[in-house]
C-alpha cells in the first residue's frame, strides 16, 4: 500500500494515507525548543531537555497519543471530527493529508464541506510553539463551527517524576484561565516556580478546561471528549490532579468564508505569554515566521549539493539525509517516540560523532559544538560521558565524584569517548581549512586548559 511520496519541490514528505502501520514523525525547534510530531498530530515538546523540560505528555509505545489536537464541530447537528485524522479518527467522508516539511507540519482535511489547514512550527531563535489553523466552507450553506484547540501538559518539567511520582506530581500544579489563555503554575510556592501558557489569538475564547478529567469527561477518551460531545468546556480548572489547556471559540462561515486562527503553547509566566500572544494579534506574523523557517532550512540545505545520475539517490542525500544529520546534531539522538528523552545531556560519543554529519553544510556551528564538547574532556584523557546541558567547563564533577554519578547514572569513563575527537577534528580541517583550529585554548572539564591539539 502506498502512504505517500516526496515533494522534490517543496522538500516534503507528503503522507496521503492518514493510516500509516506506526506515527512518521517530523523535528520541529531548535537546542532551546524542541518539538516532535507524528502525521496525526501526536508527539510531545520540552525546552532544551526532553528528561528535565518536559511540556507536553505522551505516552509511549502506546497508539500516539496524546498530542496537538483540535476538534472541530458542526453545531447544527453535534457532528465533530479533528483536524488531523486521529484522535477523532472518522472514516466516511474524510480526508486527510500530511505535508512533513523542513522545520514545519501541515495537517489538511476536509470532512462535510469543512477544509481545514493547521500548520505546526517553531519560529526561528524562539522559544515556544505555534499552530496556525485555517478553515474553509466550501459547501453552499452557513455553518456555525466549534473548535477546540487541546494541549495536555505534563505536572513536572521532570519526565519521570511526572510519568511515575504521582503522590507528587499531582500535588503541584494548577491552572488559571486570564485573557483568552490558559495558564499552568508548578510549584507556586517555592523557589523554582515556572509556568506553562497555551493561547488562541484570532477569535474569543467561548469557554475553556484547565482539568484534563473534566475535558474528556470520567473514563473519557481523546476520540470522543465530553467538552466537545456537549459542544461546549465547563470552564473547569485544574487543583492539584492533571492539568491540561483546552480552548472553545465558535466562528460562523458563510459559503466561501475563510478564518484563520492561532494557538500558541509555551514555557513562561503570565507576562511574557502576554507579550509573546499579543505579537500575533493577525495571522501576518505567524506566515511570516512559516516563510522565514523554510528560507532558513532551504539556505542551509543549499550549502551542499550532490548531483549523480540517481535522482532518487539525490534527493535522499540533499535532502532527507541533511535534515536528519542537522536534527540528531541539535538533540544528540536524545528525544524521539523510541527514545524517550530521559537522557538529560549530551551523549559523549554519540555528540561528537554527530557533528562531523553537517561539518560541510554548517561549519561555524559545527565549530561551536565541538568546542564545547572539547571543553568536555578531563584533564586525566578521559571525558564525560553525559554533557549536561548546564556545562561548565572548569567546574565540572567527573565520574570520579559521587555528586556526578548520582546525577548522571554514568559511574565510569568510557575508553572510547576521546578517541573520537580524532577523526572529527580532522575532518573540521579538513573542510575548512582552519588549521589554526589545533592552537586554540580550550578548557578541561574539571580545572585546567590546553590547546585543541593537546
Amino acid at each position: 500500500m502506498k502512504y505517500g511520496y516526496f515533494d522534490k519541490t517543496n522538500k516534503e514528505y507528503v503522507i496521503i494515507n492518514a493510516d500509516t502501520p506506526r506515527p512518521w514523525v517530523n523535528y520541529l525547534g531548535s537546542p532551546s525548543y524542541g518539538a516532535i510530531i507524528s502525521n496525526n498530530a501526536g508527539g510531545y515538546s520540552f525546552v532544551k531537555s526532553g528528561a528535565k523540560g518536559r511540556i507536553l505528555r505522551y505516552r509511549f509505545n502506546s497508539d500516539d497519543k496524546p498530542g496537538r489536537y483540535i476538534y472541530l464541530r458542526d453545531d447544527s447537528n453535534g457532528d465533530f471530527w479533528s483536524a488531523s485524522w486521529q484522535p477523532v479518527g472518522k472514516r466516511d467522508g474524510y480526508k486527510s493529508l500530511c505535508r512533513h516539511g523542513l522545520g514545519y507540519t501541515t495537517i489538511e482535511a476536509e470532512y462535510e464541506g469543512i477544509e481545514s489547514q493547521v500548520t505546526y512550527y517553531v519560529p526561528l531563535n524562539k522559544d515556544y510553539e505555534v499552530w496556525k489553523l485555517k478553515l474553509k466552507n466550501t459547501s453552499n450553506r452557513n455553518r456555525d463551527i466549534s473548535i477546540f484547540g487541546y494541549a495536555e501538559f505534563t505536572n513536572e518539567n521532570d519526565y519521570e517524576q511526572d510519568s511515575i511520582n504521582l503522590q507528587y506530581s499531582q500535588f503541584i500544579s494548577r491552572t488559571y484561565f486570564k485573557e483568552n489563555k490558559i495558564i499552568q503554575a508548578i510549584k507556586e510556592n517555592s523557589d523554582d516556580t515556572y509556568c506553562r501558557f497555551f493561547s488562541l489569538v484570532g477569535s474569543p475564547v467561548e469557554s475553556y478546561n484547565g482539568d484534563k478529567r473534566r475535558f474528556l469527561g470520567n473514563y473519557g477518551y481523546y476520540s470522543a471528549p465530553k467538552a466537545v460531545v456537549e459542544g461546549i468546556c465547563d470552564n473547569t480548572l485544574n487543583y492539584n490532579l492533571n492539568s491540561c489547556g483546552a480552548l472553545h471559540s465558535k466562528i460562523n462561515l458563510k459559503p466561501g468564508d475563510e478564518k484563520e486562527i492561532i494557538f500558541i503553547l509555551g514555557m513562561h509566566n503570565e507576562n511574557e505569554a502576554n507579550t509573546i500572544t499579543n505579537s500575533y494579534k493577525n495571522t501576518k506574523l505567524a506566515n511570516d515566521d512559516i516563510v522565514e523557517v523554510k528560507k532558513y532550512w532551504h539556505g542551509i540545505l543549499d550549502n551542499f549539493k550532490v548531483e549523480t545520475p540517481d535522482e532518487n539517490f539525490n534527493h535522499m542525500i540533499n535532502t532527507w539525509t541533511a535534515y536528519q544529520c542537522l536534527t540528531t546534531f541539535k538533540w544528540s539522538r536524545a528525544a524521539s517516540l523510541i527514545y524517550c528523552g530521559q537522557r538529560n545531556g549530551f551523549g559523549y560519543r554519540d555528540t561528537v560523532q554527530d557533528i562531523q554529519g553537517v561539518i560541510h553544510l554548517i561549519p561555524e556551528l559545527a565549530k561551536e559544538k565541538l568546542i564545547f564538547m572539547l571543553s568536555a574532556q578531563v584533564d586525566n584523557g578521559g571525558a564525560l560521558p553525559l554533557v549536561k546541558y548546564t556545562h561548565k567547563p572548569g567546574f565540572e564533577d567527573t565520574p570520579d565524584d559521587f555528586s556526578y554519578v548520582a546525577e548522571t547514572g554514568h559511574p565510569s569513563y568510557r575508553a572510547d569517548d576521546g578517541l573520537w575527537l580524532f577523526p572529527t577534528v580532522r575532518k573540521y580541517i579538513a573542510e575548512t581549512g582552519e588549521l589554526a583550529f589545533l592552537d586554540e585554548i580550550v578548557p578541561y572539564a574539571n580545572n585546567g586548559k590546553d590547546t585543541v591539539y593537546n
